[in-house]
C-alpha cells in the first residue's frame, strides 16, 4: 500500500507529516493525460478549508524530459516530450505552499532556515484535488509575485510571455487563456489586499523536520 494512501483519515484527508506528491496533470498530445511535473513534500495541514504542503531542500522533483520551446526555452510541449522524466531535487530554501479549497491558485513562501524571504509567489492552477499520492492540480503558467520592498508592497505578473506562447501554439485555447488571465487578475487583487493567507501566521506551518522527502511509489500513475 502506498504511504500516502495509508495515512489518510476516514474523510480522505491526509494526516500531518504524510509524504506526498504535488502533481501537475495535463493532456500531452499522443502521450495522453499524464503528469507534467511533480515535487515531493510533507503535509502540514489538510482540512476542509485549506491544505499546506512544505517542500524541504533536496526533496525529489521530476520534470518532463525534452528540449524546451518558447520564451526562456522552459516549456516542454507535447511534441517536445519524449515521455520520460528528468530526475532532480528541490534547490534552495524550504517552500511552504498554502491552497485554499476551491481557489484557482496557491500561495508560496520561502524560509531559509532563519527567516522568511521577501518574495511571495501566487501559483495559478486548478484547485488541488486529493489523489492516492497527494494533491493533483494543473499548472497554468501565469503567476503573481509580491514583495515587501522599501517603497511598499509590490505586486506584479510573471510569465505573461509564456502564457501568450502557449496560447499561440495551441496548447491553451483562447477561451482557456482568457479564463487564466481572469484568475490572474483575481489573484493579483488578493495579493494586493494581503487577504488570507497573506495575513496568516505562517510560522505555524514551518515543517518540524528538514529532511528531504522522497516521492511516493507510483507517483507517475494517472487514473
Amino acid at each position: 500500500m502506498d504511504t500516502a494512501r495509508a495515512l489518510r483519515d476516514d474523510a480522505g484527508r491526509f494526516e500531518p507529516g504524510t509524504p506526498v506528491a504535488l502533481r501537475s496533470i495535463n493532456e500531452y498530445g499522443h502521450h495522453g493525460r499524464a503528469v507534467g511535473f511533480t515535487v515531493a513534500g510533507t503535509v502540514v495541514v489538510d482540512s476542509d478549508e485549506f491544505s499546506v504542503v512544505a517542500t524541504t531542500p533536496d526533496s525529489e522533483v521530476r520534470n518532463r524530459a525534452g528540449v524546451g520551446s518558447g520564451p526562456n526555452g522552459r516549456l516542454v510541449l507535447p511534441d517536445d516530450w519524449d515521455g520520460s522524466y528528468r530526475e532532480a531535487t528541490w534547490f534552495g530554501s524550504t517552500v511552504v505552499r498554502v491552497h485554499q479549497r476551491d481557489v484557482p491558485w496557491s500561495v508560496w513562501r520561502w524560509h531559509d532556515g532563519v527567516q522568511w524571504e521577501p518574495d511571495w509567489y501566487v501559483n495559478l492552477e486548478t484547485p488541488w484535488v486529493r489523489s492516492d499520492f497527494g494533491f493533483d492540480t494543473q499548472d497554468w503558467t501565469l503567476d503573481v509575485v509580491a514583495r515587501q520592498a522599501a517603497d511598499g508592497w509590490q505586486v506584479s505578473f510573471k510569465d505573461v510571455d509564456e502564457l501568450a506562447f502557449l496560447e499561440s501554439s495551441g496548447f491553451w485555447s483562447e477561451e482557456r487563456a482568457t479564463s487564466i488571465r481572469a484568475a490572474g487578475e483575481a489573484a493579483r487583487d488578493a495579493a494586493s489586499a494581503r487577504s488570507w493567507p497573506f495575513d496568516a501566521e505562517w510560522e505555524a506551518w514551518l515543517p518540524r523536520d528538514s529532511s528531504p522527502v522522497a516521492l511516493p511509489t507510483g507517483w507517475e500513475r494517472v487514473a
